[in-house]
Order: structure tokens, then C-alpha cells, then sequence
């Protein structure tokens, strides 16, 4: 990872001169995440990105030009993120824009692209506070925070959950994850016995699994990163404690399936994209995702893909590069994507059409469980060796 971020920044700070001079070539501006929390999520997301840019090219290029990138380094760090937009924008007169990925770097990127007038596809935003503020330029391709928890109510249900836990990372996205997982729990007569928020950084999961085995929450709910997701699955099995359900976005993720290994059987991870998914053009992308980076996309990949294939459809649709065409067309725009449905709200540009999905560790790999139209596998559920 630290090569390929390394080659892109050099590339980013030795091709934006002559990209200026060249009338055959298009610059797309993102400021990555190539160091900081973000990082490996980040790397994924970019592994998207870069597939589509040699596609595009190969056939043609966008709109007969070719598509070079300007990429800088936001260090995971939202006011780093909008100083950096604000250079794409004004200094190396970017093109086009996609946001970096995470909920706080991309609320502040956003911003600068709705100051400047610029069209930014959020393709990594979830927040659905981004897409809220009145904004015209920004539109939505990552699936809204509230399609993340889509599968845990029906899970309430199916399985009986009288109790819960939800044990979080402190982010904004989170904040609007939990609002959405009250009202579901409130409605279906579930007990919150724990709803805590931990720092960025933290590793240490003991006190809440000392909680959570004197309440003996049926479902165990976590927001956050595939990091925190592996470093509480070992600190489960380190301390012979085994939630009943354990859900965790983290854990949809293939970072986490190669860390945890066998401890990870059973986990459950709040996904928007699976390589098994049905979709159009999902085998393709899947058979060349695989073929080039040796391994089957996750839904940060999905989410760069998405974003660039959406851009590419606007500039054809609009025919040109002008943000105010681009923005009439972005508006109301349609279409198929590997993820599924893409549909934003005309007013907001709130991604609506995305649906989330519910995957569980079952013999290494990842299974589709829910929605039941989807699913690959039954779910099995309580986990062998629960607390009862």
C-alpha cells in the first residue's frame, strides 16, 4: 500500500503541469486518504477508482480525452481534506471531482465544491447530514448512512432480540447510524442495555465486554472500521466471551475475514456490495477486480467504482464537462450500478436507491443472509458458545 500511495503522490505533483497544457486529457481531482485511520479503507476505495480509469482509457477515454487523476494526501484529516479541494479547485483546475472516503473528510470537501459551484460525486460520504445542508452540487453515489442498519430490524424480528448493545467509534456517520438502530429498537420493544461512543484510536474493548456480560445483551451492535472490528473480535475470544449476534460493518470487509481468521466464524457485517451480488456488470467487475489486485472487491472497491462509473454516465449523458450541465443532469439521473439502483433525491442528492445487506462468516468466507431475495446462505444464529 505505502508504494502504491507513494506513486500517487508523485504523480499527482509531477502530471499537474503538463495536464494543464494538454487540450486531450481530463483531470479528475480526489484528495486520498493515504495515511491516517483511513488508510486501508482508503486503498480499497482507490483500487476502484484506478480499474475504471485504465477501462475508460483503454476505450477510449471520457468524452475522447484521457483521464488522468490528481491525487493528494488528506492524512484522514477532514481540515486537511477541504485545504487540499481547495488546491484541486483553484490551483490545479481539476476537471471533474470525487470525494475522498469518510463521512467527516468528505463534509468538509463537499463544502469547498458547493463554494466554488463545482459538481462532487460523494462516493465515499455516508453521512446523511452531507446531503442535507441545502447543497446543489453535491450528489450521492455511497449508499446513505440508514441503508447501512436496513437488516437489523428484520434480524430483531426473526430472532427474538429482547436486548441490545451498540458500542460505536465516535464519527457522524455512526451518530446517524444509531438514531436510525433507536427507532428500530424502540418500535420492535428491544432494551438498550449499553449505547456507548469510543475515541478514534482506541484498542481497548475490556470494560464494555465486562458490561456486556452482566447484561447478556442478545444482539451486539458496533460502527466503526475493519481494524476495531478484528481488535474486538480477538478481545472476545481473549476474554471467553461470545455475544449472541455480533454485527459490525467491519466485518464485511476482506482486511477482517484475513486477520481473524477462524475467531471471526459467525460474525455478521453490515454490507452494500458483495462480489456475489446479481447485478449488471458486477461479474465483469468482480473477474477484472480479481485478476489485477488478487482478490474479490469489498464495498469500499464498490464504492470508488460506482462513483467514477456514475461521472462517466453524467459526462456522456451531458456531453461536456460544464458543472451546470453536469449538475441538471446529475439531478434526475437513473441508472444501474454493481451496487444496485442509482437515484438520488432531486432536491438533496441523497443516495436512495442502495439497499444494505446483512453477510455472515460462515467456513471463511463471506455469505449473503439477508435480504432473503439475496441471500446466498441461512444465517446461524445464536453463535455456538453465547452468553446465556
Amino acid at each position: 500500500m505505502k508504494t502504491l500511495f507513494a506513486s500517487l503522490a508523485v504523480t499527482a505533483a509531477l502530471a499537474a503541469p503538463s495536464f494543464a497544457l494538454a487540450q486531450d486529457t481530463v483531470k479528475i481531482g480526489i484528495a486520498l486518504s493515504q495515511t491516517g485511520n483511513l488508510a486501508d479503507s482508503a486503498n480499497h476505495y482507490w483500487r476502484g477508482v484506478e480499474l475504471w480509469r485504465d477501462d475508460v482509457n483503454a476505450r477510449g477515454g471520457l468524452l475522447g480525452k484521457k483521464v488522468e487523476f490528481v491525487v493528494y494526501d488528506d492524512r484522514s484529516d477532514p481540515a486537511t481534506s477541504a485545504r487540499l479541494y481547495e488546491r484541486l479547485i483553484t490551483n490545479d483546475n481539476v476537471d471533474l471531482l470525487i470525494s475522498t472516503i469518510g463521512s467527516a473528510q468528505t463534509a468538509t470537501a463537499t463544502a469547498v465544491a458547493e463554494k466554488h459551484k463545482r459538481v462532487m460525486i460523494n462516493g465515499g460520504g455516508a453521512s446523511e447530514s452531507i446531503q442535507t445542508r441545502g447543497f446543489k452540487y453535491i450528489f450521492q453515489t455511497a449508499a446513505r448512512i440508514s441503508a447501512y442498519v436496513d437488516g437489523i430490524e428484520p434480524m430483531m424480528k426473526k430472532y427474538q432480540v429482547k436486548s441490545m448493545a451498540f458500542v460505536s467509534r465516535d464519527y457522524s456517520a455512526a451518530r446517524d447510524m444509531e438514531k436510525v438502530v433507536k427507532e428500530q429498537a424502540k418500535k420492535n420493544n428491544v432494551e438498550m442495555v449499553m449505547d456507548e461512543y469510543f475515541p478514534s484510536g482506541n484498542v481497548d474493548f475490556s470494560s464494555q465486554i465486562a458490561r456486556a456480560r452482566q447484561s447478556k445483551p442478545d444482539l451486539w451492535v458496533s460502527v466503526g472500521y475493519p481494524n476495531e472490528a478484528i481488535e474486538m473480535t480477538r478481545q472476545f475470544r481473549a476474554s471467553n466471551y461470545t455475544p449472541k449476534i455480533f454485527v459490525h460493518n467491519g466485518v464485511a470487509q476482506e482486511d477482517y475475514l484475513k486477520a481473524a481468521g477462524k475467531d471471526a466464524e459467525g460474525a455478521i457485517g453490515m454490507s452494500l456490495y458483495e462480489p456475489t451480488l446479481k447485478t449488471p456488470g458486477n461479474a465483469e467487475f468482480v473477474k477484472n477486480f480479481e485478476a489485477r489486485y488478487k482478490y474479490a472487491p469489498g464495498y469500499y472497491s464498490s464504492f470508488g467504482y460506482v462513483a467514477v462509473t456514475v461521472l462517466e454516465a453524467a459526462v456522456k449523458k451531458a456531453g461536456s464537462f460544464d458543472q451546470e450541465k453536469l449538475r441538471e443532469v446529475l439531478t434526475t439521473m437513473k441508472m444501474d450500478t454493481v451496487m444496485g439502483k442509482h437515484e438520488v433525491d432531486p432536491k438533496t442528492g441523497m443516495q436512495l436507491g442502495i439497499r444494505g445487506l446483512l453477510v455472515q462468516v460462515q467456513n471463511g468466507k463471506r455469505e449473503i443472509v439477508w435480504p432473503e431475495e439475496l441471500k446466498t446462505a441461512e444465517a446461524k444464529l445464536p453463535l455456538p458458545g453465547a452468553e446465556r
